[in-house]
């Protein structure tokens, strides 16, 4: 098959380094695959147009971009390339709303939450695409070399706990909103906060609902929308609570991520690399015994971390996903922790981080199930799959 992958710019190089796994793994099942990277012009809309009619392709894969695009004849990827378009969303998908609007119902979407599909049918209806799925991430990088015994893992691995990410504080939320509907984003919010997890498209319709609105109505579809607001504040104030808890731990942490500055006074032991890109990232995890996971938020989904400190050989400490305690085993291969219980959660972290051996071991279980199911090579069927799917809608 002739696969078209696009790449565009990305923070920390993530999304750029999933594409030339993605490349890699299809490369590896035979496939021809070609890479069009859209930073090689000032407009990417004219290099799509100007690439198109020389390609032949089977399917295109995007990672974020190019679902929306339409040219000045309002002609999208699958015209443009006469063939399945498929797109798979890394951020929390209603933070992505217009350019949902501007999809068409034939591309495939791929969402790294399977309640962010329910919010897709949910407020757009089950007809509005041919296909919509969940897609776990990957791990990335390569796999690190296996630790035959204890003393080994700790000479290899001179990190103790790393943690990676952007550092965002919150801020009072909705200043710029007023009168009933800052109320509803207010109530929706502490609904969230006030439980362990909850969609953020659920706690957004729940206090739709006791206001009276009827969710079927299209002109409240916007009011559904804003649940990415929802999503985004609990995100920066649930990391925060985890920053500020860590801290008073006083575990040995190699930090890195932007933004962080204002913040490392509170951290009695910690060494601070700053912004890395994801490939640095990476070779970090395969130095460390323990990587430290908060979850965006997704918590039925995934985030590539624990899957990426996994195949590096590190043991992950990380909240609780739906989707991490079914394909791991909690107290076996990964340390899972409750917000609600953050206190419990620190105690453990504490004593994960100063027991190599059970890092030790977590790592090699965590390791064997990531290469089984989580590997760029093991994930690359659901993207087919999806193309097939709207190939024949």
């Amino acid at each position: 098959m002739r696969i078209l992958i696009m790449k565009g710019r990305s923070q920390y190089g993530g999304t750029r380094l999933f594409v030339d796994e993605a490349a890699a793994a299809f490369g590896r099942q035979a496939h021809d695959v070609e890479i069009l990277d859209l930073t090689q012009s000032d407009s990417a809309g004219t290099q799509v147009l100007a690439h198109a009619p020389t390609a032949r392709v089977d399917l295109v894969f995007t990672i974020n971009i190019a679902g929306e695009f339409r040219d000045s004849l309002g002609r999208t990827i699958p015209d443009l390339y006469g063939a399945p378009h498929v797109v798979w969303h890394t951020d929390y998908i209603l933070s992505q709303a217009e350019r949902l609007h501007a999809t068409p119902g034939s591309t495939a979407l791929l969402l790294v939450d399977p309640t962010q599909v329910e919010a897709v049918k949910s407020i757009y209806g089950d007809e509005r695409f041919d296909h919509v799925a969940f897609f776990p991430h990957p791990a990335v990088g390569e796999p690190s070399a296996d630790d035959a015994t204890l003393a080994e893992f700790v000479a290899r691995r001179p990190i103790e706990v790393l943690w990676s990410g952007s550092f965002q504080k919150p801020e009072p939320p909705w200043v710029d909103v007023a009168g009933p509907v800052r109320q509803v984003l207010q109530d929706a919010l502490d609904l969230a906060l006030a439980i362990e997890w909850i969609p953020p498209h659920e706690a957004m319709d729940t206090v739709l609902v006791s206001r009276g609105m009827d969710l079927n109505d299209p002109v409240n579809r916007g009011a559904r929308e804003a649940a990415f607001m929802i999503d985004m504040e609990v995100r920066k104030t649930r990391r925060f609570e985890f920053l500020k808890a860590t801290a008073k731990t006083g575990v040995p942490l190699r930090i890195c991520g932007a933004g962080w500055e204002s913040q490392l006074y509170r951290f009695k032991n910690v060494t601070y690399d700053g912004a890395v890109e994801m490939t640095r990232m990476a070779e970090l995890m395969r130095q460390s015994r323990l990587v430290l996971n908060t979850n965006g938020n997704f918590g039925a989904g995934s985030h590539e971390r624990p899957f990426s400190a996994s195949l590096a050989g590190a043991a992950t400490f990380s909240d609780l996903s739906r989707y991490y305690a079914q394909v791991f085993e909690p107290g076996a291969n990964i340390e899972l922790f409750h917000w609600k219980n953050l206190a419990s959660g620190m105690e453990r972290l504490q004593a994960l981080a100063a027991d190599p051996r059970r890092c030790f071991e977590y790592a090699r279980s965590a390791k064997a199930v990531t290469l089984a199911g989580h590997t760029w090579d093991r994930q690359i069927d659901r993207i087919l799959a999806a193309g097939e799917a709207v190939r024949t809608a």
